[in-house]
């Protein structure tokens, strides 16, 4: 794969195009801003443009393809053995509706998307970003005419090479109002950085707001279609009163006019940015889902015979524990081999395992002897059993494995009042386990306890 670069302009906008998507990351403008930090590449595969990024430690693509125009099987297949090379399993991201839908009929099961909402795209008529017109416009309109009576020689300048070290210095002005973020802000720092030093290159449109012989806002992005344009950037001085509101009318107003709807991207969760981008009444709220393509597997019950060194090993790894230690648990914690669950593909080999116990909650943690007694005493007059961990291979996280092996054994779960879930402090599953309903009912220096309530007995304990 080779790396996006200004120079790449040519050959991408064409491949972005031809799969006449909404979403902001098919601008090339926003694709190559942000190649340090997400180090993207790119290949063409069967006519079909495929993007890489590194997400963090996990890889993850853009596909650029007219579901109806490119052989997307061949395409996937290229995916996944890239993916496979670095143990991963493949993930896409920014898939609008019809791709994944497309994708769920060709995959079925094997595919799990995920609509987030912190990356749904706004996309807004540009006359009503224009003219503000009409009641839900009262607020922007109030906005916009305050600046222009405090400042009425103001004036908006197109964006040009001659302004980036004014936009560098308001940008300075800008972070440390928005520090508490400061990766974040550095890097898009970073990424305004390299479009201004290549900003023909590129294809950057932008534009500036001055009072006086002083920038008060600069905004600037680039095209995702010959109607829809991407706003990648704006920042403006909020010591200006209505700065934000006359940059974004100025901008729609002065952009060439094949642009008839502009996309100011997402609000990434933040919820002072979300309130402002919804204010202005998107005509879309473009939802883009994460794709994950499933291993194929089947599920059985463990085997301590079977499976028990096996265990001992992946327990070992996932946690960097002594596997002396582990097979001592296992001998000694009632380790509930039936209703421990093993993932395993066609060929035989070991995708993930769910471990299952039948211990006590005392025998995990003493300290809660000592501490809530009542509620230890409580606890012990029901019937519960306990989940050790999931542990699956590199490649399949990121995949619905672990609810799959759950749901597996639901049946059998549901027959107990409650499910104990110990969680060390330093593990990702938290959140999953809250949003099954799960309350945390202790901590101590290493773990989390949650119970999941089955039985209405379970649900009316007082943690």
């Amino acid at each position: 794969m080779r790396p996006i670069t200004p120079h790449d302009r040519d050959i991408l906008v064409p491949l972005l195009r031809q799969a006449h998507r909404h979403n902001c990351n098919y601008s090339f403008a926003n694709l190559c801003s942000w190649q340090r930090l997400f180090a993207s590449e790119y290949e063409v595969v069967d006519g079909a443009l495929v993007v890489r990024f590194n997400l963090f430690g996990r890889r993850a693509y853009l596909l650029a393809a007219d579901p109806t125009e490119h052989p997307l099987t061949s395409v996937i297949d290229w995916m996944k053995s890239d993916a496979q090379a670095s143990d991963s399993s493949l993930m896409i991201i920014a898939v609008e509706e019809d791709m994944a839908q497309r994708l769920v009929s060709l995959y079925g099961e094997h595919v799990a998307f995920t609509a987030i909402r912190d990356r749904y795209d706004y996309i807004y008529r540009r006359d009503d970003l224009m003219s503000l017109a009409g009641k839900d416009y009262h607020g922007k309109r109030n906005h916009a005419n305050k600046f222009r009576s405090l400042y009425p020689d103001y004036r908006y300048q197109p964006l040009d090479p001659s302004l980036f070290d004014q936009c560098r210095e308001l940008t300075l002005r800008w972070d440390s109002q928005h520090s508490e973020d400061s990766e974040s802000v550095e890097a898009e720092r970073q990424s305004i950085n390299f479009v201004f030093d290549h900003w023909e290159q590129i294809g950057t449109i932008g534009g500036a707001l001055f009072v006086d012989d002083r920038m008060v806002a600069f905004t600037y992005g680039g095209p995702i279609s010959p109607t829809l344009f991407d706003t990648c950037v704006e920042k403006a001085d909020i010591d200006y009163e209505g700065s934000y509101a006359v940059i974004n009318q100025e901008f729609a107003r002065h952009l060439p006019p094949q642009y008839t709807h502009i996309n100011r991207e997402e609000d990434m969760g933040i919820p002072g940015l979300r309130k402002a981008k919804l204010s202005y009444h998107p005509e879309q709220l473009l939802p883009c889902h994460s794709v994950v393509f499933q291993p194929q597997y089947r599920l059985t019950a463990c085997d301590k015979e079977r499976d028990k060194q096996e265990v001992i090993e992946w327990m070992s790894r996932q946690y960097g524990f002594d596997p002396h230690t582990v097979d001592q648990w296992i001998e000694h914690l009632h380790w509930n081999w039936p209703l421990s669950v093993k993932a395993v593909d066609p060929e035989g080999n070991t995708l993930g395992y769910l471990n299952m116990s039948d211990y006590r909650i005392e025998e995990e943690t003493e300290q809660i002897v000592k501490e809530k007694p009542q509620l230890l005493s409580q606890l012990n007059r029901l019937n519960y059993t306990a989940v050790f961990s999931f542990i699956v291979a590199p490649h399949c996280r990121g995949t619905r494995l672990n609810h799959a092996m759950l749901m597996h054994i639901m049946p059998q779960l549901q027959q107990y009042d409650f499910l104990f879930i110990p969680v060390m402090h330093h593990l990702r599953t938290h959140r999953y386990w809250q949003r099954w309903g799960a309350r945390e009912f202790y901590r101590d220096a290493e773990c989390v306890y949650y119970m999941l309530p089955f039985s209405e007995a379970a649900k009316k304990i007082v943690l």
